[in-house]
């Protein structure tokens, strides 16, 4: 019998002998393989044949670091590409304006007639304003792209804030041949928001409206029990492209040839907004009507019916 135990408890010792040599190798193929990812900021996972217990949590938890690196090295490419397309289409936005500004200068310089002056002059601070417009929003777009960032939410009207914002463009309006179609409730609508976003909001899109839209403009609205949905509707050309996985891209612009002196940043800073205030924005293409619709929460809270004056963005 101890004959017998001691052949048992030697080959007890051999196994656990192999046990630790195994172990031991495969935490140097393990040791190697990170040290080679490293050296050649490789994206492979590890791999090992024989996997005990200990050893496979290990591997485990290593290439998961490995695919969080992994997926990190690919949003920096990424965001990296997002910031030269960035720095070009900002690059060719501004470009325009200012070329033509130098050009309206010149002329006004060379000049000897007191109008024709005056008129250069006016042409340039035309395009001054363009630029302004293009720089604000490209600064109100990364304003808002900070998670941090806030707006303050109040009960707002929203019907009389939208028929306050179409007022203001109705000369604009006028010029496309028809006035709006528009279709909204005579009572009060409530909802939560911040004034100075929603101003912005309408803004953008009245004015996508007008450098894009064809024939008349159509304003409705769907009441339901906790949303309040406005929809702006008008006609494209067949031929305009539209993509709506990109339309509320920043810089998407249906055709990248034309100069309309936009920055393809309306869209994007809607949704942003639109986000910001727990609502949403959806595009959609009905033949060829073009559709963007504002889904706002309403609110429970105030009582006046007017849009009271609460603090911009």
């Amino acid at each position: 019998m101890l004959y017998v135990a001691l052949i048992l408890l030697l080959l007890i010792c051999i196994g656990l002998a192999v046990y630790l040599r195994i172990y031991k190798k495969q935490i140097r193929e393990i040791s190697n393989q990170l040290d080679f990812i490293s050296k050649n900021h490789s994206f492979k996972f590890i791999q090992t044949q024989i996997k005990p217990d200990e050893v496979y949590q290990l591997i485990e938890r290593c290439n998961s670091l490995l695919r969080e690196k992994r997926e990190l090295h690919q949003e920096f490419i990424k965001k990296n590409d997002e910031i030269n397309g960035t720095i070009v289409n900002l690059s060719h936005d501004i470009r325009t304006p200012l070329t033509s500004l130098d050009g309206y200068l010149q002329l006004a310089d060379r000049s000897e007639d007191l109008n024709e002056q005056s008129h250069y002059i006016t042409l340039a601070q035309t395009r001054i304003k363009q630029i302004t417009k293009l720089v604000d929003e490209l600064f109100l777009y990364t304003k808002l792209q900070n998670t941090d960032y806030q707006l303050d939410i109040d009960p707002i009207n929203v019907v009389h804030l939208l028929s306050k914002n179409l007022f203001t463009f109705v000369d604009e309006l006028s010029m496309k041949g028809k006035e709006p179609d528009v279709s909204l409730p005579d009572a009060p609508v409530r909802i939560e928001g911040n004034e100075g976003a929603l101003e912005r909001v309408f803004e953008n899109i009245i004015r996508n409206y007008l450098i894009h839209g064809k024939d008349h403009l159509s304003i409705n609205y769907e009441n339901k029990e906790d949303q309040f949905v406005i929809h702006f509707t008008n006609l494209v050309d067949r031929e305009q492209l539209i993509n709506f996985e990109k339309i509320f891209i920043r810089f998407y612009k249906e055709d990248p040839s034309r100069t309309s002196h936009s920055s393809g940043l309306g869209l994007s800073i809607v949704q942003s907004l639109m986000e910001k205030m727990n609502g949403s924005v959806l595009a959609s293409l009905d033949d060829d009507r073009f559709r963007i619709s504002l889904v706002f929460q309403k609110s429970i809270r105030g009582t006046t019916d007017e849009a009271t004056e609460h603090p911009g963005y």
